[in-house]
């Protein structure tokens, strides 16, 4: 089973706007709500490439909570919430469809109390069991220690915990070795003041000569991502292709790297089709992918052993 945490959900809202002013009331052609937060987007690239055995845990309350699990119903996701009476925030993106410019405007999370953390907490121990993926993505929310991921890692070793966050939690995550890190090189750099993070070289280096870690992936923006797998170093590079919206792309990309170790893809295979579904999201204005763009651009990814 695989377990995508999600603690500070959110309702995501996607306005396409043709030009964003001030001042003026601004008159969107198209809107779209989907469940939020990078454990919802993550399930969606898991299901949309035939994965069904995950769980998204995560804190919901109020009206907007509840619209989220009518929203979440109608993509299938198997959800374990636990009830909070604070209502659930709206994170709102505009999308310039003149210029291909993104607007965001993230609403503050709910308030994490102390029983609320431990509700949330013993949700999650009650599920594992041995040989299950755990997902942590994205930032962790205030009120949260920052080694509540290191925790996890220590407390259950039998459990294969995938991290894609930042900050302090990263740093003490990194510490206890999960079994793979997705992170960008502006985050390698955090844990390596020294790194010039423009140099894939240098990124290269680290990987190679310094991290302790078997399974770990770097993500470069348009110069690609660097991935250590094993004993094994890898280069992808997706192609350039005009962007719409790429705010889940991360997301969609770490969906297809938890698809590959759950099944044991060799990383041939799992680290492009990651990169593909990735940029084929970013050709739209919302976060989905179809899917003849994703066979396009798989057959144009470059991947080569370093």
């Amino acid at each position: 089973m695989i377990h995508l945490i999600c603690p500070n959900p959110a309702l995501d809202r996607t306005l396409l706007v043709e030009k964003i002013e001030k001042n003026i009331p601004l008159r969107p052609t198209e809107v779209r709500d989907y469940p939020g937060g990078k454990s919802f987007n993550v399930a969606y690239a898991l299901r949309e490439n035939g994965v069904t055995d995950y769980t998204i845990h995560t804190i919901l309350g109020g009206q907007i909570g509840r619209y989220i699990q009518e929203l979440n119903a109608d993509g299938g996701n198997a959800l374990r919430v636990v009830e909070n009476s604070q209502n659930t925030r709206t994170c709102n993106i505009y999308v310039e469809t003149s210029t291909g410019d993104v607007v965001l405007f993230y609403e503050k999370g709910f308030e994490l109390t102390e029983d609320l953390l431990n509700q949330f907490t013993q949700q999650i121990e009650n599920s594992l069991q041995a040989g299950d993926i755990l997902v942590f993505s994205g930032s962790l929310m205030k009120g949260m220690p920052d080694d509540y991921i290191q925790r996890f890692i220590e407390k259950y070793p039998e459990v294969l915990t995938i991290v894609d966050t930042s900050g302090p939690a990263l740093r003490a995550a990194y510490q206890a070795r999960p079994a793979l890190i997705k992170i960008n090189n502006e985050e390698l750099k955090d844990i390596y003041p020294e790194l010039d993070e423009e140099s894939p070289e240098a990124i290269l280096g680290i990987l190679k000569e310094v991290t302790p870690h078997e399974n770990i992936i770097i993500t470069m923006g348009d110069k690609g991502s660097l991935a250590k797998i094993g004993q094994r170093f890898f280069r992808i590079q997706s192609p350039k292709k005009e962007t719409r919206n790429p705010i889940v792309a991360g997301d969609f990309y770490l969906g297809l790297l938890v698809k590959g170790i759950s099944q044991g893809q060799a990383p041939e295979i799992f680290l492009k089709e990651a990169a593909a579904f990735a940029t084929a999201n970013c050709l739209n204005y919302f976060p989905e992918v179809e899917a003849e763009q994703f066979e396009e651009i798989l057959d144009k990814v470059v991947f080569e052993e370093v």
